[in-house]
């Protein structure tokens, strides 16, 4: 049984990893210390008392041969009583320093010679028979013991020197230490920070990739194979997909056949109205004939919306497989700018065609690039005030190796919150759901018609008033060939 971690747990075990990694280097850097100060005062305290104790040797060295001597010239017991308690001190001291001595902390093995010459010397017995005939131990003894005594001084004195020698590296290696594993501390902290990223941005992104697609109509699954909170959002939201698919698969198969269902009707509704206003049935008077035309005019109307809800149908089976070929975009413009002067005229709207001279050929299907231009030029005299123009014009950048085509209008322009929407299907500008006829299914018939061409399409709001829409189409090779037809360069009316 796979094993499930939440985010929380997981946010758990790296804090407490990361806790675990400091709190053990911490540990490590007290312990060293801990054993840097033991040693340092283990070290200092015994070479400190060696010295200690070892002047104080040297001093009582000197007093008992100076009250040896005092005793044998003044014959005074007193100097004596002097000259063995320097001896007793002497030999005290020595004791001390050598009980000092272990192999963890050892001394120079000078004071065990010391000690050794020393009894050997100084026997007691051979000291009351000589008392006060001789001095107590030849003269060149006595410097050599001063010599030993120095001699283990010095070595005493490098032990000093050594031991600090040994802090100043057992201090180093506990700031190498610590350094070492605030080191791992933070490659760690690292790691756990890329984990918990990757395993947090990794499902965010694809969340919004998906977003992304279902915006543009693509309901497509993600996959992410995480236990946490991400994969029950991941399943959640491939959930939603599923059913705003089939929500659109019903709404679209619901719009296709009702239009096909009211249209076979409406046809014949038409034709009897019309027949009547002709008074093919019987003479009509003018009261009847003036609400007749009303009603014929608003079944074309009701055509007319039936017919671009068939436009759905196309939509949804667009393959998005075409056979392009070699297309001269200014007459492709200049029969569209034609085609719709009548409905710039109905609004008071110039059209107006700017030809690109050398022109180059691009790759398309003719009538699906026309349905694209018809469908944005119709919208920018739609919603273009009176008395203003539409600019049509193509824009060659030499660096790119597709051809812009650029529609401009002088109408409200589109807000800014609205614009990632107007290529959705039945998406329709809040400003004109109700006083504009339209289904909404231009734009999004055009993106997708594009799309299929190898070309992108985008629109921008002009600086002063209105929007520009762009498309792009692939160029050719091949230059553009005159069709036996020219165009003017300005205006159509």
């Amino acid at each position: 049984m796979k094993l499930k971690l939440g985010i929380t747990s997981k946010l758990m075990m790296l804090f407490f990893f990361l806790v675990f990694i400091f709190y053990t280097t911490l540990l490590v850097l007290f312990v060293n210390i801990q054993k840097l100060m033991e040693t340092s005062q283990h070290i200092i305290s015994i070479n400190n008392r060696v010295a200690s104790l070892s002047r104080g040797m040297l001093d009582n060295l000197i007093s008992m041969d100076v009250n040896h001597k005092k005793f044998r010239l003044l014959k005074k017991k007193v100097y004596l009583t002097y000259f063995e308690t320097a001896k007793k001190e002497y030999c005290d001291g020595l004791g001390k320093i050598l009980i000092l001595d272990s192999p963890q902390y050892p001394i120079s093995n000078q004071w065990e010679v010391i000690r050794k010459s020393f009894e050997d010397n100084t026997d007691n017995s051979a000291l009351s028979a000589r008392a006060e005939s001789a001095a107590w131990v030849e003269d060149s003894l006595m410097n050599n013991w001063m010599i030993v005594i120095s001699t283990a001084r010095k070595d005493n004195q490098q032990q000093i020197e050594q031991a600090l020698v040994k802090i100043n590296k057992l201090g180093r290696q506990s700031v190498r230490n610590s350094l070492i594993g605030f080191l791992v501390s933070i490659f760690a902290g690292i790691m756990g920070a890329v984990f918990i990223s990757k395993s947090m941005i990794g499902p965010l992104r694809k969340l919004k990739h998906g977003l992304n697609d279902i915006s543009k109509d693509n309901y497509n699954l993600i996959k992410i194979n995480s236990q946490d909170e991400f994969g029950e959002l991941a399943a959640a939201f491939n959930d939603m997909s599923r059913q705003l698919k089939e929500d659109e698969d019903i709404r679209s198969d619901f719009i296709s056949v009702l239009s096909h269902e009211i249209r076979t009707p409406l046809s014949s509704i038409r034709e009897s109205v019309n027949m009547i206003i002709e008074k093919v049935l019987g003479p009509v008077n003018d009261t009847q004939k003036k609400f007749l035309k009303i009603a014929s005019s608003e079944i074309s109307r009701i055509s007319d919306l039936l017919d671009h809800l068939l436009d759905v149908s196309m939509l949804e089976s667009y393959s998005g497989k075409i056979s392009p070929e070699p297309i001269a975009p200014n007459q492709l413009l200049g029969d569209v700018s034609n085609s719709l002067i009548a409905k710039g005229k109905i609004k008071n709207v110039t059209i107006r065609f700017h030809e690109l001279c050398d022109a180059p050929m691009v790759l398309g299907v003719r009538k699906e690039v026309i349905q694209v231009l018809l469908n944005i030029v119709y919208n920018a005299v739609k919603f273009s005030d009176p008395d203003s123009f539409v600019d049509i014009r193509l824009l060659n950048q030499t660096s790119n190796k597709k051809l812009i085509f650029q529609i401009s209008d002088q109408g409200p322009g589109i807000p800014e919150e609205e614009q990632c929407l107007i290529f959705k299907k039945y998406y329709r500008a809040k400003g004109v759901r109700k006083n504009m006829d339209g289904v909404g299914l231009g734009l999004s018939i055009s993106k997708r018609i594009i799309h299929a061409h190898g070309g992108t399409i985008y629109m921008e709001n002009n600086k002063k008033k209105g929007c520009s829409f762009f498309f792009t189409l692939p160029k050719t090779n091949k230059k553009a060939i005159a069709q036996g037809q020219t165009y003017p360069k300005d205006t159509y009316k």
